[in-house]
């Protein structure tokens, strides 16, 4: 269950573009052996390809309120890998953020005023090896939303094999993050389909004709 805050609502797909850059950052800042990350958000907008404006700064100070609001609730669905259990675990993906205005000065190779830092829970998943590289670059390089969760979801699936079987709906809803509100099947393939074209013209997915 994800729970958020009525004044900052649940995350958005710029949100999830955020997380996946904070994982980035963790990744080159420490290699995963600190929840604690410094960093600049003028770091933080270059590594996402934002344009470097005021819009951008406020949206990563807006992303931070989301994330740090947003509450997840697992029943008996968190996998504690040391007790090699399915637990119950309630936390916050990210515990604490500070933002700095100096910042905004900060020029590369200076000292990154700002941090934030990962949930305790979530970081010892990280840790125990449940993260999936993916092509960074090629992530941010998508132009549709969908297309990058699409991405996300299925790279690490295609870790394991080649092909896939999904329902639709519960690809959709359950795995895409489309919402249930779609629930003519023709119109969940019509919203997916310019993600899928992407993923085919980029090379990630094997083409397949319409009646396919």
């Amino acid at each position: 269950v994800i729970s958020a805050s009525d004044k900052y609502g649940l995350p958005t797909p710029k949100d999830d573009e955020v997380i996946v850059g904070l994982l980035q950052l963790t990744k080159e800042s420490n290699n995963f052996t600190d929840r604690t990350v410094p960093f600049s958000r003028s770091e933080l907008i270059q590594r996402l390809q934002w344009p470097d404006t005021g819009q951008s700064f406020r949206r990563i100070a807006e992303s931070f309120d989301r994330w740090t609001s947003v509450y997840l609730n697992y029943e008996k669905a968190w996998w504690d890998h040391e007790h090699r259990s399915w637990v119950d675990e309630k936390f916050h993906i990210i515990d604490r953020v500070s933002l700095y205005d100096r910042d905004r000065q900060l020029k590369q190779g200076s000292l990154k005023l700002s941090s934030f830092t990962w949930s305790d829970v979530l970081f010892r998943s990280f840790q125990s090896g449940y993260l999936k590289r993916i092509d960074f670059d090629f992530y941010i390089s998508l132009d549709h939303p969908t297309a990058k969760r699409m991405y996300r979801f299925l790279d690490k699936r295609f870790y394991l094999r080649r092909r896939w079987d999904f329902d639709l709906k519960e690809f959709a809803w359950d795995h895409i993050g489309l919402s249930r509100s779609y629930t003519d099947g023709g119109k969940i393939k019509e919203k997916l389909q310019p993600a899928l074209d992407e993923l085919e013209q980029r090379g990630f997915l094997e083409p397949m004709s319409r009646e396919e």
